[in-house]
């Protein structure tokens, strides 16, 4: 009986974890904090991905895998990269909030 509990609770934890060969969205920076003289430089540090989409806070858009952003005032910034497996079913979201002082 407590093989079977063990086995339960085992499958419960890996329940919410990504099946093996899913995309991992990751956002990576060159560093944390940023003034708002700087140039923001985002790198996509994903696993398991065939394709990638940047969404920038000004609305523009990036298929490249590194991009720039040059904030217009000191706040907090939000960029989200959408990352896709091969057969583009399911786009798969990292989200990034960077705070720009002044």
């Amino acid at each position: 009986m407590k093989y079977l509990l063990l086995v339960v609770a085992v499958l419960s934890i890996t329940a919410g974890c990504k099946r093996k060969g899913e995309p991992v969205p990751k956002i990576c920076t060159s560093k944390e904090n940023y003034k708002y003289t700087d140039t923001i430089r985002l790198e996509n540090c994903s696993d398991r991905y065939t394709k990638q989409r940047w969404l920038m806070p000004d609305g523009s858009q990036s298929t490249a895998s590194v991009v720039y952003f040059v904030p217009t005032a000191p706040i907090t910034y939000q960029f989200r990269l959408y990352v896709t497996d091969e057969n583009f079913v399911q786009e798969y979201e990292a989200i990034k909030e960077i705070t720009v002082a002044p």
